[in-house]
């Protein structure tokens, strides 16, 4: 059991080191957020199932994009992978979400049958109360509790959630990403996850990219399961 813990810290650690020396890199810098974000986050470690439960709050600020636009909803698209230690590989909980997933195994993170791809985001356009969404006067705040089977050995769970402003009419901020946050948590070989592995920080430049590629992927599936399509977003941090 102990050589077990030592090299659970020794893998989470590894890849905090990892991740903070990339953001200190001119060519891995972090992406400005146009706001703050604050985490929350506590393991659950379970004897059928391993996750955590988070939750995620972003408080708008055009000023530090430079802006004085206004919105009228914020919400998230949240992108996420499974990534197993073992062999390299990516898992999905679903056929269907397997078929939208791109390169390196990311994917929109919606339930299976949900028409749109927002975060949250009930068929009938309210929201769900997973998700409670902001302005510029009201945080918006992402709730979530992924788990996996305990089965599932040596995986790193990630997801990176992006606010952004939608539903805006003559809103100067409507589709535009406000801001990414990178969050994941770890289970090691014996199936437990602590709160020291769970790992979250501001995302980092290309993961907007790899955001547009799997928004991109969403669209192309969903006209055959009878989804809403994303718009064109721009992102006001740019």
């Amino acid at each position: 059991m102990t050589n077990t813990i030592f090299k659970s810290i020794r893998i989470v650690a590894a890849l905090a080191l990892c991740i903070a020396a990339c953001l200190k890199l001119s060519s891995c810098t972090k992406i400005d957020p146009c706001g703050n974000f604050t985490f929350t986050g506590t393991a659950n470690d379970g004897t059928t199932s391993n996750g955590i439960t988070m939750n995620l709050n972003f408080a708008f600020d055009p000023s530090l994009c430079g802006s004085s636009c206004n919105t009228n909803t914020i919400c998230y698209i949240q992108m996420v992978r499974t990534y197993s230690f073992e062999d390299g590989t990516y898992s999905y909980i679903s056929e269907e979400h397997q078929a939208r997933s791109i390169e390196y195994g990311w994917y929109i993170d919606r339930l299976s049958g949900k028409k749109w791809g927002y975060y949250g985001r009930n068929d009938n356009n309210s929201f769900a109360g997973n998700l409670t969404p902001g302005n510029n006067s009201t945080p918006s705040v992402l709730f979530d509790a992924p788990s996996r089977s305990d089965s599932m050995r040596k995986i790193w769970w990630q997801a990176v959630s992006a606010s952004v402003s939608i539903d805006g009419g003559a809103n100067a901020c409507n589709n535009n990403f406000l801001g990414y946050y990178y969050w994941s948590w770890v289970v090691d070989d014996a199936g437990h996850v602590t709160n020291n592995d769970i790992i979250d920080c501001v995302a980092w430049e290309n993961l907007q990219l790899t955001m547009d590629n799997a928004v991109t992927a969403w669209n192309v599936q969903a006209p055959g399961l009878s989804h809403n399509l994303f718009p064109t977003f721009t992102k006001l941090m740019y």
